[in-house]
């Protein structure tokens, strides 16, 4: 299975929906799972960095990070970028990398507000607790793109800001 162009062009460009988005990214997190020691690590890498890039917002998701922060990077914004990119999907080549039976299921997409729309997806374990992942979404360059994912309730870019501003605060204070 290729995980890379899971919509295919047509005449009109429709555009898939939050639910079509989380579907491409779930066969894709799939995928890698079952083919984790046939690709290995890097192979993972390459597989799922289309379609996060596609499906993540990842220009919000970095300068919400910085928080503050952001603005006082002087230029250096693009090197950060392409950093937080790399480390967003080497995270999920990471974290991605066996399977033991597990299986995705698509729960709900909410109807919009402000413009955010939440599509909640579980991840269906053999021998534990299903763990649920709500991803928010919200239309960017008429696409709909994750702008934070919410796993038992705990926003990960919540998680991220508190860790890079902490980072940041200790390079200001060195300086």
């Amino acid at each position: 299975m290729i995980c890379a162009g899971m919509f295919p062009i047509m005449a009109e460009a429709v555009q898939p929906g939050p639910t079509e988005g989380i579907q491409a990214l779930n066969a894709c997190l799939l995928d890698a799972m079952k083919r984790a020691d046939e690709l290995g690590y890097a192979g993972r890498y390459k597989l799922l960095e289309p379609v996060l890039t596609d499906t993540f917002d990842f220009s919000f998701m970095g300068a919400k990070s910085l928080g503050r922060f952001w603005e006082t990077l002087n230029g250096e914004n693009s090197s950060f970028m392409k950093t937080y990119i790399d480390w967003s999907i080497a995270t999920y080549a990471g974290r991605f990398d066996g399977y033991s039976g597990e299986r995705f299921e698509l729960v709900s997409e909410s109807a919009p507000v402000q413009n955010i729309v939440t599509v909640i997806s579980k991840l269906i374990q053999v021998k534990e607790e299903p763990i649920a992942f709500s991803y928010l979404m919200r239309m960017v360059e008429d696409r709909w793109r994750v702008v934070d994912i919410q796993i038992s309730g705990v926003s990960q870019l919540a998680l991220t800001r508190a860790q890079f501003t902490e980072v940041m605060k200790s390079k200001v204070l060195m300086v």
